[in-house]
């Protein structure tokens, strides 16, 4: 996990695709970028969209996101702030969760399921 710099909470990594990039390799890099640790993606856990953010600029926007559950490839790595997205990374377990909000303690009780399909909202009949 990362702990953000503008709201000091704990969040699961993440990032944004380059162009062409697919979704599993795009968060290997990621994961590298920021804690310097090689991870393996070993399934999706759920498709949701973020919160809208409205961007320095006036830009508002809302991403897709994809959560993976993934392990590290060398297992005992130690993560470490590797870029300016984090003030701290770190391993935690489920039982000793750090403080972040109920939306990712949401994304992390999907992955703790461990269920075969990934989960969505599904759509509305009347929205069809």
């Amino acid at each position: 996990m990362q702990r953000r710099p503008v709201s000091g909470l704990w969040t699961l990594l993440s990032g944004i695709l380059e162009p062409g990039e697919e979704p599993a390799a795009g968060l290997v890099r990621e994961v590298a970028e920021e804690t310097g640790v090689q991870v393996e993606v070993e399934q999706l856990v759920a498709v949701t969209v973020s919160p809208q953010v409205r961007h320095s600029n006036g830009h508002l926007a809302q991403y897709l996101e994809l959560t993976f559950v993934c392990r590290p490839v060398v297992p005992g790595q130690v993560p470490r702030v590797a870029d300016d997205e984090s003030v701290d990374v770190g391993w935690f377990t489920l039982n000793a969760l750090p403080p972040m909000s109920d939306r990712m303690r949401n994304l992390i009780a999907r992955a703790e399921k461990d269920e075969p399909q990934a989960w969505f909202t599904p759509a509305s009949a009347a929205a069809v």
